[in-house]
């Protein structure tokens, strides 16, 4: 084969390797992508002598690979075609830092360049967290989530880790291939194998040193809505279904549900926020037991024009009343603090809850960004109908139930250090609450889900997922999937299952982000200072 179109044959290996090595895709392509799947690409890639042709390639390639992975963006149903252009932004911005990673590697490279080649790339990744609100999708570490025994490594280093190693793992291959030595091919070898080996090792230790504590019963709802069905569009009134049919949908499927412990509802589960008196309170007598009501009074009722009108906080307390089960879920909310998308707990007979307020808000879904330029705000206002925002919360909160719950919404789940703090604040069970409807028929409910995966072996603790839309279920504190809902956009659905409460101290939780950062940037100084050195006593010799 002539070497021009063999550099072509990599270059397509590689990419339909990489590009669909994450767990949402084809997991087992993970094994090969985390092995050498970008060793093959910068093997063609090196055939190339201009600096500029090597830029372009890269930046062109990964794009590509980014464009697969992140396609459930590509989604214009609810956000318009407006977000074409965001979509396109970040693929070819990510492709832009692989690009310039890819000016540092060489055909024959000393194992100081690899470690801050591979060092350089984790701090690409972390800065994207200082884009917007944060935009924590797609790191290359997601090819060793695929299976959980490579996952059992972000205990130790997180995600930021995971990616450390599958670059470092790459160049040892690239350098094995380039130089043709069989010492170096069996290290990369034991590179490659070396997180499902302690990642056996890490979990057969930990389920005898660790055991369960105790069981959980959960009751998990997932509402099955479309926005225009939960609230009224103008342009689509006949799919709105009222406020009270949405309860019914939801009580339908508790009616002869086991008994639990926790029940969890997703992210903004029903309308008219927590507090808006919308129901009469005979018509909640049809639908609820009136045994279990909770007091007619602040925050639950209200007296108007005749009548008492209760809201969806009234209706939780008597659920949570009736079943003898803690409930949370997410409902906006609006005090004279701020306008928040929330999650609630309710306490059976407590008549009072608690409230986290969501703290890493949605750009134009939850707040219109650069607000301070007032024409681009005032165009995509008007672009994606969105007039208002909310206000983020200030902190991260415990619920106290059963055990002590971490919460979040929506993407906050996707936040390693947002995450860890909850774990830092005493938490032996995380919940996510979310609504993945908007970006329907597409990859991100998967994507979304393992996000959540590498969260609980970040921090050696379960997860319960209640979601509108997307992936509803449980996982435990290895990142094993306990049991999950069929994926449905259109059913109401609710399911119990029985999670061993089983958590331990990790690594990732005590350092954090800092550990993986810290030898990345050490690399990287050692490796210039190693150059400069080799420079001054080059010139002093010559």
């Amino acid at each position: 084969m002539p070497v021009f179109a063999s550099r072509w044959v990599y270059f397509v290996l590689s990419f339909l390797v990489t590009a669909f090595a994450q767990p949402a895709w084809v997991p087992w392509l993970g094994y090969l992508a985390g092995a050498f799947g970008y060793a093959l690409f910068w093997k063609g890639l090196l055939g190339f002598r201009r600096r500029r042709d090597r830029f372009l390639l890269a930046a062109l390639w990964f794009s590509l690979v980014q464009g697969v992975q992140l396609s459930w963006m590509a989604t214009t149903d609810y956000m318009g075609p407006l977000i074409y252009v965001l979509y396109l932004f970040l693929i070819l911005g990510m492709g832009v830092q692989f690009g310039i990673l890819s000016f540092l590697v060489s055909p024959w490279m000393s194992i100081f360049r690899m470690v801050a080649v591979s060092g350089c790339w984790v701090v690409f990744e972390w800065l994207r967290l200082y884009f917007f609100c944060g935009f924590t999708w797609n790191q290359i570490g997601l090819a060793l989530a695929g299976s959980h025994y490579s996952l059992q490594f972000a205990s130790v280093c997180g995600i930021f880790g995971l990616s450390f190693w599958v670059l470092w793992v790459n160049l040892w291959a690239l350098k094995a291939w380039t130089e043709k030595c069989k010492k170096l091919a069996f290290c990369w070898g034991a590179l490659a194998c070396f997180p499902y080996l302690f990642g056996w090792t890490h979990q057969w230790v930990i389920e005898r040193t660790a055991p369960v504590s105790k069981k959980l019963e959960v009751l998990l709802i997932q509402t099955g809505l479309f926005p225009e069905q939960k609230d009224l569009f103008l342009d689509m009134p006949e799919a709105y279904l009222s406020p009270l049919v949405q309860w019914q949908r939801i009580l339908h499927v508790l009616d002869g549900s086991k008994k639990a412990d926790l029940i969890l509802f997703p992210e903004a589960a029903l309308p008219l926020g927590a507090h808006v008196a919308g129901y009469a309170l005979d018509d909640v007598k049809h639908i609820v037991q009136e045994d279990f009501f909770p007091p007619l009074e602040s925050p639950f009722a209200i007296f108007s024009e005749g009548q008492w009108k209760v809201n969806n906080g009234f209706i939780l307390q008597a659920l949570a009343n009736q079943h003898e089960a803690d409930i949370i879920v997410g409902l906006d909310d609006r005090d004279w603090t701020g306008k928040y998308n929330a999650a609630f707990h309710f306490v059976p007979w407590k008549n009072k809850y608690s409230r986290y307020e969501k703290q890493i808000l949605v750009p134009i879904g939850e707040y219109i960004p650069a607000s301070q330029f007032r024409r681009f705000s005032q165009f995509v206002s008007a672009s994606f109908g969105v007039y208002s925002s909310f206000d983020p919360g200030k902190e991260s909160k415990i619920f106290h139930s059963h055990v002590p719950i971490g919460i979040s919404i929506c993407l906050e789940e996707t936040f390693g250090h947002l995450i860890r703090r909850c774990r830092l604040l005493g938490a032996e069970l995380f919940v996510n609450i979310t609504n993945d409807v908007w970006f329907p028929h597409s990859k991100l409910p998967e994507q979304h889900f393992h996000h959540g995966r590498v969260r609980s072996v970040e921090n050696g603790v379960p997860i319960l997922r209640s979601c509108n839309t997307g992936i509803t279920g449980a996982i435990d504190c290895f990142g094993r999937v306990v049991k999950v809902l069929p994926k449905s956009e259109t059913q109401v659905y609710a399911m119990h299952l029985t999670l061993p409460m089983q958590s331990y101290r990790t690594l990732y939780s005590l350092w954090g982000d800092a550990g993986i950062l810290t030898i990345s940037s050490l690399g990287m100084i050692l490796y210039l200072l190693r150059k400069s050195c080799r420079k001054c006593i080059t010139r002093l010799i010559f």
